[in-house]
């Protein structure tokens, strides 16, 4: 049996089911039996695989009992229920995990633990606004040990809401961020599907849920950790794939490859997109050992995708990109042996033939824009690509002639380009010989922006954002066209001149935009420049700011309401501490940097990362655009649940959501996408390809 997401019964509105909770390790969840109080049904409780039958649940005060453990069919209401006017599941109850069958927590209002320690959250982060579609949550805390067993609760009284969840930890959560993985110190639950979505479903845009985890030593005692976590959820579902590029550490060095998850989806796992056999279609994939910097097309059919070999450099003599049709899994135009063919079968090392640099995509995809990445003459200027046909069209000239612009991206409405204009690009010569002057590492970026005249024509650029010793880099235009998110790394004096280094204590360039720990994420209108620190995303404050390297962030591709206001969602990496799961920061780690980049530039090609290097993950921050004129508009990051957490992951990419296409509705009025629905007729939209998703929004097929 599975909880669904409930909503009107009536109705239908039924979501899969996915249930479980893991329990520091354990992937077998049990309910219990119904409680005591008024309105607990008599449920059978036990497994859900049908084990034992769990113990009753009792509330504080002999109140609502809550759903029992025994449940009718996928889309309906447990026995006994209780729901509000809307017909929503009112969560209450009490669950046990599979570590703590028969447990008996005490009751609120136990004496504290005499001798217990002092229990503190580590995640989610306070304040956090999660997606009501995201179907799982890890909640983490310290410490292991000193208690007997442990209560996560989920509580707001606006809706009634009372979930607890009685574990053991029996097992001490492992910490990821070594070679080898160690006991942590700490404890992980990690909420899924089921049991998520009956937490969520009454609370989406309302108040904030209250997470707090309680420890009892002996039964009758309890303690309640110090800093309880304030959640809160979404109006709307958050739809899209995001793409990124999941990178392997190995003794020889690092290399990788690009996979894609559908968010929310926690019944497919993630699509190696290139790579030799695991693909997507399998075998039809770019077969280099290193597939890593990519840009995508806002509608998911066309990927730039640039190839390395697999021995940790970081410069561009080696690196070349291919043009992906992402229906077909081939590659399009320019290849070493020119035409397109499978992405298994290129010559060259399974590299395409186009010069390395960053690119992007116009709206439709038929067009699309390369920086010169290593130092082309003339420099000033970004080559102008057929997007079907993956052959250049022309060169867009344009600024001064020693100028390199770069990190560009086309705004949705197609009708301007955001780029960096960078003071100057590292110089250094390489491990292997020859100079290098690659644009992935820039110093002193201002913000430009380039208007399209249309006809493959461009007008003159005007400076947006002009540098005054800082970096601001990585610049991402919102999906609505009205702000822009990008990077910025302080200006440090500590090196005489913008461009310089430091060998001590770690290799480092302090104003290089290439993995900059001081990196963070700022905020502009895209037609006044006024920037705003994010600094709840950014985890820090700007004035005492922490080093999280905070880099590529990029838009979710839809816009969505909130509380009245617009909201969208930013992803993008960090190497900021994960809970216990993954700790960056303890003493003696440090940010990294490849062999043969500015940062180690006479360091031999396929030298070994250092065990005590972070692991950057994939984090996503709500940003509530409505409030984007003012002071910081954002909320505290989460951690993509999806992505691995073995890797250096990094540059993540979002498109819209692939979905079947369905007969048009008549005869009504346009709804916006992200509107609810039931069917595609809700939607109210002449366009076929606006359809009503499985996950009950309105969206946008990709043909």
């Amino acid at each position: 049996m599975g909880l669904s997401r409930l909503g009107v019964a009536a109705l239908g509105f039924v979501v899969p089911a996915v249930v479980g909770l893991y329990a520091c390790g354990s992937n077998k969840t049990q309910f219990d039996d119904a409680g005591t109080g008024t309105t607990g049904g008599s449920g059978s409780g036990g497994e859900l695989d049908g084990g034992d039958d769990g113990s009753n649940s009792i509330l504080p005060g002999g109140g609502d009992g809550g759903p029992g453990g025994s449940l009718i069919g996928d889309s309906a209401l447990p026995q006994g229920a209780m729901t509000n006017d809307a017909g929503v599941l009112i969560p209450r109850g009490s669950y046990t995990a599979p570590d703590c069958s028969g447990c008996k927590f005490p009751q609120m209002g136990a004496p504290a633990c005499a001798a217990g320690p002092a229990i503190k959250i580590v995640y989610p982060i306070d304040g956090v606004l999660v997606p009501p579609n995201m179907n799982l949550l890890s909640v983490q805390w310290t410490p292991f040990g000193g208690y007997k067993m442990y209560e996560i609760d989920f509580t707001n009284s606006s809706t009634n809401t009372d979930v607890r969840i009685v574990t053991k930890c029996s097992a001490q959560t492992q910490d990821t961020s070594q070679p080898n993985p160690v006991a942590s110190g700490g404890c992980e639950y990690v909420v899924t599907q089921g049991l998520y979505t009956l937490i969520t479903s009454a609370n989406a845009g309302g108040t904030p849920i209250s997470i707090s985890v309680r420890g009892s030593a002996d039964g009758t005692c309890a303690s309640t950790s110090a800093n309880p976590v304030r959640m809160s959820i979404a109006q709307e579902d958050l739809l899209g794939d995001i793409y990124y590029w999941k990178s392997l550490v190995t003794s020889s060095g690092t290399g990788g490859q690009i996979w894609v998850k559908s968010f929310g989806d926690t019944t497919n796992p993630e699509v190696q997109i290139t790579g030799t056999t695991q693909g997507n279609p399998p075998g039809k994939v770019l077969s280099a050992t290193c597939n890593g910097c990519h840009a995508l097309s806002r509608d998911g059919l066309r990927m730039v995708v640039y190839s390395d070999d697999a021995d940790s450099d970081d410069e561009y003599s080696d690196v070349s990109g291919s043009l992906i049709d992402m229906k077909a899994y081939m590659t399009l135009g320019t290849t070493p042996g020119g035409g397109g063919g499978g992405l298994g079968g290129l010559g060259g090392g399974n590299r395409g033939g186009q010069p390395p640099g960053f690119s992007t995509m116009s709206p439709s995809h038929t067009l699309y824009l390369t920086s010169d990445g290593s130092n082309t003459t003339p420099t000033n200027n970004f080559a102008l690509w057929d997007g079907n046909a993956g052959m250049t069209i022309s060169s867009i000239t344009f600024g001064n002639t020693n100028d390199r612009p770069t990190m560009p991206d086309w705004s949705p409405d197609g009708t301007n380009v955001v780029y960096t204009l960078p003071q100057t690009v590292a110089s250094w010569s390489g491990g292997v010989g020859g100079n290098r002057n690659d644009d992935d590492h820039e110093y002193g970026g201002s913000i430009w922006i380039l208007p399209y005249m249309g006809n493959q024509k461009f007008g003159t650029p005007t400076e947006f954002i002009k540098s005054a010793g800082e970096n601001n880099y990585y610049p991402s235009y919102s999906p609505d066209g009205t702000f822009i998110v990008f990077d910025r790394a302080a200006h440090d004096g500590s090196v005489s001149a913008i461009d310089g280094c430091t060998m001590t204590p770690h290799p480092s360039c302090p104003n290089d935009s290439f993995s900059n720990p001081n990196a963070r994420l700022m905020l502009t209108s895209s037609t006044a420049a006024m920037p705003v620190d994010l600094e709840r995303a950014n985890g820090s404050s700007a004035s005492a700011p922490l080093p999280l390297s905070n880099s590529w962030p990029r838009w979710s591709p839809f816009v969505q309401s909130y509380k009245g206001g617009k909201l969208l969602w930013v992803a993008f990496s960090s190497t900021r501490d994960y809970g216990v799961r993954v700790r960056n920061h303890l003493q003696g780690m440090y940010q990294c940097y490849p062999p043969d980049s500015a940062e180690q530039p006479g360091a031999a090609h396929g030298t070994p990362f250092d065990n005590a290097c972070q692991q950057p993950k994939l984090w996503m921050a709500a940003i509530n655009l409505t409030e984007g004129q003012g002071g910081d508009p954002s909320f505290p990051a989460f951690f993509l649940p999806y992505q691995d957490i073995t890797t250096h992951n990094h540059t993540p990419q979002w498109t819209q959501e692939v979905i079947a296409k369905k007969p048009p509705p008549m005869g009504c009025t346009a709804a916006p996408i992200g509107s609810k629905c039931m069917t595609t007729a809700d939607c109210c939209n002449t366009n076929p390809n606006i359809v009503c998703t499985g996950t009950n929004v309105c969206g946008q097929v990709v043909n």
